[in-house]
């Protein structure tokens, strides 16, 4: 009866053991479609990564080369507070 409540629902079964859960039980479909979405996720997410590191790596190339000038916070928050008034 469980396994046909996990294949008819597509929703995880939840046991618990003295009212703390112990097991999780799912459907062999539901499951590699979480693993699916899992999987792609960490994926998407280790692109992503690679993309701030390039990006990070420009701007110091950029700061070295001189072709942006670094300059204090307080500077720029003053420059631009004085350019909103």
């Amino acid at each position: 009866q469980i396994t046909q409540l996990c294949r008819d629902t597509k929703e995880p079964v939840y046991l618990t053991r003295k009212g703390h859960g112990d097991l999780v039980l799912m459907s062999m479909a539901g499951y590699e479609e979480l693993l699916a979405k899992a999987t792609s996720g960490e994926r998407q997410e280790a692109a992503l990564e690679l993309l701030w590191v390039r990006e990070a790596e420009q701007r110091y190339a950029d700061i070295e080369s001189e072709q942006i000038t670094c300059r204090p916070l307080e500077d720029a928050v003053h420059d631009l507070r004085k350019s909103l008034i």
